[in-house]
């Protein structure tokens, strides 16, 4: 057993939010804790996990940030396992070590497309889809953050939308100088601003409802 440190939680305490820096995994020893992604009118429950289970276990593996949100449902009290203490345990076996990473790489992969499949609107998708892919995998430059190799096509397979469609969308995006794409690469020119567009988007298409 692998040894960590105790943390209390009260109802609907926040433990941590959807794109937060994974340093910790957890097991629940009392109480119950939901996960969920997105926000508003947007937030899906994924689970509400009990005494035994454990969480946070993919970001320690691959360094990627919280694919979602974790808070308390009622008093809860976890065992808490630090990324480093983690990782010398798997690193004693390296097969584990590479199967765990692999795993946590296809699971994220699907994670997202279910995410983002769950999106009705089409447009909310791909601005979704950009967002994610800048805040796990882009890189800051003087320009914005780059998302690179960017392709149309790879975008279309995570999202379920039309080509002619998905370029649509890209282009207005370039309009109105959101983004710019220069060959197989990707800049947003501020996730604050795209994050503005994608509730601007949602607030539209409430709003013109019929």
């Amino acid at each position: 057993m692998v040894d960590g440190m105790e943390k209390k939680l009260t109802p609907g305490e926040l433990l941590f939010n959807e794109g937060d820096k994974g340093d910790a995994m957890y097991l629940i020893r009392e109480g119950k804790i939901k996960i969920t992604k997105g926000r508003g009118a947007d937030e899906k429950v994924l689970a509400v996990l009990k005494e035994g289970d454990f969480f946070g276990e993919m970001a320690i593996i691959d360094g990627s940030p919280r694919s979602a949100a974790a808070t308390s449902v009622a008093d809860t009290s976890l065992l808490v396992i630090d990324k480093e203490t983690f990782r010398n345990k798997i690193k004693e076996n390296p097969l584990i070590e590479y199967v765990l990473e692999t795993l946590a790489r296809r699971l994220r992969t699907t994670d997202e497309q279910i995410r983002l499949l769950t999106i009705k609107s089409e447009e909310r998708r791909v601005v979704a889809y950009i967002i994610t892919k800048a805040r796990e995998t882009g890189k800051t430059t003087d320009e914005g953050v780059e998302i690179a190799p960017f392709s149309v096509e790879t975008m279309i397979h995570a999202t379920g939308i039309e080509k002619d469609k998905a370029q649509e969308y890209v282009n207005n995006l370039q309009q109105v100088s959101l983004i710019k794409i220069k060959d197989d690469v990707l800049v947003v020119r501020g996730i604050a601003d795209l994050d503005d567009y994608l509730r601007y988007i949602a607030l539209k298409e409430k709003f013109e409802k019929p």
